[in-house]
């Protein structure tokens, strides 16, 4: 009971049961572990206080009048994909139950109920949708941090463009130590320094050592690159998905395609790629475009601090309700040696590097200063799926080897009928 003391005002359970002893028995349950209750006779009266009320938990008998409860779960799941529902009913056939399961139901019950299993499973399903909550709520917030800190680096080069507020143009510096590591603006101001202190004047002019300048005027175009790419990335993230359905077999299919831009670098390490196995058919509803960009990020990423000659594999599976695509990439045995568990989620932080940047990928690396695993993180949180970086072991050859492995998780859209 002392999960749920601490959320007396969790949403209203919606009980849909035609039979009245049955309405009163889960009221009873409900009022037991301090949950209120909606209850429907039909589907379709389910449905009208679905759509107009914040449901819970959906408790459903499949036995009913004018909607049965699997037509009503159908429909259910078109409005609220993510509704918790707990199906209680007299059929026990194998066949009724995974086709019932199949429409992405929490749990199922025989009738006549076991109350003490039923109430441990309704503290769970509580439980399960307060964390789920929270989860989206703390995805959005991220969501609009990240938004803000881009809109705000946005805002104060454009300021030093157009001269309104030239005081602040090396501000972007304090951002991060990345805008000091590599290539860029730490780069150029190193050059710039080192030019004044060789600089000699010849009457009206200065004679600056040639090689000095035209490493100057690279180093430039790598900062006009570096900012277009944070332009690119606010309009990255203010333009709306174009969501389709496809199969997890034709996406898989598709990732050699994807990648190709990016694997003939692979070969300044000479590193191989091991692309995805088939797995189970499954629906999964993502933005393609977006998708390749970030694949494309997570496999460059591994490029960076992989070791030499060693491969870079990513896996599909399906997990649970989720479509599941890692990339794995070995340890180098050195100081950048993979992620520290107190610091897997600031790398999702805007402009946050653990690492200094890697040069000889600037050509292809898209997405730079810091802000690459932010953006797919961002991306995937749109897609109401799940991004994680962290350290793993592998333990599939004869020594165990230190690694990194990016995942991805995408919900799996129900089937139809």
């Amino acid at each position: 009971m002392g999960i749920l003391n601490r959320k007396q005002n969790h949403k209203p359970v919606l009980i849909v049961e035609d039979k009245r002893e049955n309405q009163i028995l889960l009221e009873t349950i409900c009022s037991q572990n301090n949950l209120k209750t909606f209850t429907a006779s039909n589907g379709k009266e389910g449905l009208e206080i679905a759509k107009k009320e914040k449901i819970s938990i959906y408790i459903v008998d499949l036995m009913l009048p004018i909607m049965d409860g699997r037509t009503f779960i159908e429909e259910l799941k078109k409005i609220d994909q993510d509704s918790i529902v707990i199906v209680q009913s007299a059929l026990d056939s194998n066949s009724a139950i995974l086709d019932v399961m199949r429409l992405g139901v929490y749990d199922y019950f025989f009738k006549p109920l076991d109350i003490d299993l039923f109430k441990i499973t309704l503290n769970k399903a509580i439980e399960y949708k307060y964390l789920k909550d929270l989860e989206k709520e703390m995805l959005l917030n991220e969501s609009i941090k990240l938004r803000e800190q881009l809109e705000w680096l946005n805002y104060k080069e454009n300021l030093r463009i157009t001269g309104k507020d030239s005081y602040q143009k090396n501000s972007i510096v304090n951002l991060s130590t990345s805008l000091s590591q590599g290539a860029g603006i730490g780069a150029s101001i190193s050059l710039i320094d080192t030019i004044k202190g060789t600089i000699e004047e010849d009457g009206q002019s200065y004679k600056v050592d040639k090689e000095l300048l035209e490493t100057l005027f690279i180093n430039n175009e790598f900062t006009r690159k570096t900012i277009f790419g944070l332009h690119e990335v606010v309009k990255l993230m203010e333009a709306p998905l174009n969501l389709i359905e496809i199969n997890s077999k034709h996406l898989i299919e598709k990732i050699p395609e994807i990648l190709n831009e990016v694997i003939h670098t692979f070969e300044q390490k000479n590193l191989k790629i091991s692309f995805p196995k088939i797995v189970s058919d499954c629906l999964i509803e993502i933005d393609l475009e977006k998708f390749s960009l970030i694949l494309e990020e997570l496999v460059v990423n591994a490029y960076k601090y992989s070791v030499q000659n060693s491969t870079i594999s990513i896996f599909a599976n399906i997990s649970g309700t989720y479509f599941c695509l890692s990339v794995k990439n070995d340890n180098p045995d050195d100081i950048y040696s993979g992620i520290p568990v107190d610091q897997e989620k600031l790398v999702l932080e805007p402009f946050y590097r653990i690492h200094p940047p890697v040069e000889d990928i600037i050509e292809v690396e898209k997405l730079s200063l810091g802000l690459g695993l932010t953006v797919v993180d961002f991306i995937i949180n749109k897609l109401s799926g799940m991004f994680f970086i962290h350290n793993a072991i592998d333990h599939t050859g004869k020594v165990e080897i230190n690694c990194v492995l990016a995942e991805i998780f995408l919900p799996i859209k129900m089937k139809k009928g």
